[in-house]
């Protein structure tokens, strides 16, 4: 989210940049416990919000349509919060985000780090009976390898995977990647070079499983578009999918472990205004709801327990860089864009959640090398600057011929009540600082990211929550040929020091790259310009136990103590020993 993930801005306070999607948050579980955290931290005593009245069943808005349940295909948010649900990889992310295993019971590490051999529980079943083996995660990793598969996320598995993009290419055969099923529990999976966070990967969306039969019976076009083109292997079986209004989860009695389920049954809403949760919430309909700036005073004063936390999450304007037309081929009328944003005044005048101004495309939250936060080793990249932002702009109109009337450019948003009166405070900027008149373009969710693939947009207001702990994850996704970089952003010397840290074996000097290359992605050329770290603050009722809310999970409903014996305990040391 994350999923991890492309975002949807359905607040200004807060959609999750999780997803993804792992650092520890500031909130991780929401217990239902009788007092709350106030905006402030203060603890405000629980009051007369006890929460949806169905018995065993758990309702929180999940604000947007999920854009694509197939896994091999999902980028969003909204889909990896349903997906982290309905399916298992071999590892799942604690309510801490520490990776604990899952399908693997058991893993060995190679000496050079770089094969991993797990051994899979053989109590798994999909939803058409049919057992989880190891041949399903050899047929997934096959699949989304392929360009076939049109996967906007196989970089996460080709750059990484032995032979990788070879297979992508088609010049090797699919059986040469590096993953193999030794038999039918005991799977190979083989990285080109030691990946510190792969069991981070292996808990990841894009490294699930994928049933054969299902996935060819049903057809890769179709897969995941509705609750019956849909075969699954999780805690929660998807029981009902109304498109655009919700979508209900019943707990799956053949799963091997039931009981980490938090309730019997989740059902997620999609409110798209701020106004309509708010009531729905005081108003008992809906257990868990994020606020709105507005409203996190108000749900102080009526006693409403929130709960906060940091989301990991980067917020940006994001240049499509194919519209010479509209000078966004050129750097300096980007990063002219960019700098006349008052980002500070953004923060504490339109959002007012707890987001801070970005100084750097990796947020603050991200690791860095020697147990350093990478942001505090690369320092600040961008900042707001009107006078910088004037000269800029104008000499890149002088260099390319144009002038501000010219230009008639429009800035890409979703449609949701705070994306756009975000979005009104950029135009007000634009206005302001470089005297242009910006149009915007609010679209459904599923409408932005369909407008994003397809190229047709100026500029983008966009999200972008990590998939894992490293700043890798906000930084390969800029690189030439990769899915995510809607704006075709393209720098030979960017692609190569992004490559160079892939196989760096040195954390610092690995770190030094990563650093280059997000100056010159953010600041010198200018192709995305970081705007804010985001916040969450969200109103939750007295009902909700064992509910995980954190930057890398945006929600999840089963980290419930399980009455099963799991070996988890015993993989998860055995990896790390063998990691070290």
């Amino acid at each position: 989210m994350k999923m991890k993930k492309i975002l949807a801005m359905a607040l200004a306070s807060a959609m999750v940049l999780s997803l993804g999607a792992c650092g520890s948050s500031d909130a991780g579980s929401a217990s239902g416990t009788d007092s709350s955290a106030a905006s402030d931290g203060t603890e405000t005593a629980s009051t007369a919000f006890p929460g949806t009245a169905e018995e065993d069943t758990y309702v929180v808005d999940l604000r947007s349509e999920p854009a694509e349940l197939n896994s091999v295909k999902t980028t969003d948010v909204p889909s990896g919060d349903i997906l982290r649900e309905i399916m298992v990889g071999l590892y799942k992310l604690d309510e801490n985000d520490k990776p604990q295993p899952d399908l693997a019971v058991e893993t060995q590490v190679s000496d050079d780090g770089c094969t991993y051999t797990m051994k899979l529980r053989e109590d798994a079943k999909w939803t058409n009976g049919e057992p989880v083996t190891a041949h399903d995660f050899v047929y997934s990793y096959q699949t989304i390898c392929s360009k076939e598969a049109a996967s906007s996320y196989a970089f996460i598995v080709y750059d990484n995977l032995v032979n990788g993009k070879e297979v992508y290419e088609g010049t090797k055969d699919p059986s040469e990647l590096g993953v193999k099923a030794i038999d039918d529990y005991t799977l190979e999976v083989t990285f080109q070079n030691p990946i510190p966070y792969a069991t981070h990967l292996f808990s990841f969306a894009s490294y699930y499983p994928l049933n054969q039969k299902a996935y060819e019976e049903i057809g890769p076009d179709v897969y995941g578009d509705d609750a019956d083109k849909l075969v699954t292997n999780g805690a929660y079986t998807m029981s009902e999918w109304v498109h655009n209004d919700h979508i209900t989860l019943t707990k799956n009695e053949d799963f091997y472990d039931p009981d980490r389920c938090a309730a019997g049954t989740i059902r997620y809403t999609m409110m798209n205004d701020t106004n309509t949760r708010m009531n729905a919430f005081q108003g008992g309909q809906v257990d868990c709801i994020n606020l709105a700036a507005d409203q996190i005073e108000q749900a102080a004063s009526l006693g409403i327990k929130t709960e906060s936390y940091v989301d990991n999450g980067n917020w940006y304007i994001q240049f499509n860089t194919l519209k010479t037309d509209k000078g966004l081929d050129n750097a300096n009328i980007r990063r002219g864009l960019g700098m006349a944003i008052n980002t500070q005044s953004l923060c504490d005048d339109i959002l007012k959640d707890g987001s801070v101004p970005a100084t750097g495309l990796v947020p603050t939250t991200i690791s860095g090398a020697n147990g350093e936060k990478f942001r505090d080793a690369a320092g600040d990249v961008v900042n707001y600057d009107p006078e910088a932002a004037k000269e800029a702009f104008e000499k890149g109109l002088q260099e390319t011929g144009l002038s501000a009337d010219s230009l008639n450019l429009s800035l890409l948003c979703d449609d949701l009540t705070n994306a756009q009166r975000t979005a009104e405070f950029f135009q007000a900027q634009w206005k302001e600082n470089l005297g242009i008149d910006v149009t915007i373009t609010p679209q459904p969710f599923k409408s932005r990211l369909d407008s994003m693939d397809n190229g047709d947009f100026d500029m983008v207001f966009a999200g972008w929550s990590p998939d894992y702990n490293d700043p890798m994850t906000f930084l390969d996704m800029f690189t030439t040929t990769n899915g995510n970089n809607y704006g075709k952003y393209s720098s030979a010397e960017y692609d190569s020091l992004v490559t160079s840290a892939m196989s760096e074996g040195d954390a610092v000097a690995r770190q030094d790259m990563l650093a280059q290359a997000e100056k010159i992605v953010a600041y010198d050329d200018a192709a995305i310009y970081p705007l804010y770290f985001s916040g969450v603050t969200y109103a939750v009722s007295d009902k909700i136990q064992n509910m995980t809310r954190t930057g890398f999970q945006e929600f999840d409903f089963t980290d419930a103590p399980s009455s099963s014996d799991n070996s988890g305990e015993t993989a998860e040391a055995e990896t790390e020993e063998a990691a070290e």
